[in-house]
This record gives C-alpha cells, structure tokens and sequence, in this order.
C-alpha cells in the first residue's frame, strides 16, 4: 500500500471514529414532568415547589446525569423524567390519565 493510500485510509477511520464516538456521548435534553399533569409553567407556585423538589431530591438536570436515587425521589414526590421534546405530550398523557382515574360526579347522580 502506498503511503498515501495508507494516510487517506487513516484519515477516514479517525473521521468515522470522531462521528461514531459523537453520537454516543450527545444524549437528549431531559425535563421534569409532573405525573398528575399539571403544568409547572403556568402556575407560581407549582414552579416554586418544583425547584425545591429537585433541590431536595438533588435532581437539577443542569449538572448533568440524574442518579438512580435522584429519580426515585422525584418519582416520589410525583414526577416522571422525559426527554424534552417529548414533554408537552407526556404531560398531556398524564392529565388524560388522571381525569380518567378520578371521573367527575355528574350534578343530580348518585
């Protein structure tokens, strides 16, 4: 093999390597969804509470990955971990949830 041979094939494996080694460590955005569906965002309070639960719970996503036990006390404390572009439909998927689990009496029923 001539040695330009040899420094062109160098260079593709490394560039293979580089775009295969990318794609393992770039890992989605994740967010906090309440697993009663309520929206943290459009209530001051709900927000307020929620940081203090991932305070507690030692659970900011800003810091990096979320141990096993940051998880399980968010879980807890009724929140559910969602990769971010997906959280909106996770929230909705709660509330639905949770208006089906508690049905609404129907005024004059019994």
């Amino acid at each position: 093999m001539r040695r330009g041979q040899a420094e062109t094939i160098a260079l593709v494996l490394i560039g293979a390597l580089g775009l295969h080694s990318g794609c393992a460590t770039s890992k989605p955005e994740m967010a906090w969804v309440r697993t009663d569906g309520r929206k943290i965002l459009d209530d001051p309070a709900l927000l307020k509470k929620g940081e203090t639960d991932i305070a507690v719970c030692n659970a900011n996503l800003d810091s990096g990955a979320v141990d096993e036990g940051a998880r399980k006390c968010m879980g807890l404390k009724g929140y559910a971990l969602v990769r971010k572009d997906e959280a909106e439909d996770a929230r909705a998927g709660f509330a639905a949830a949770q208006r089906v689990s508690t049905p609404s009496v129907r005024a004059g029923s019994k």
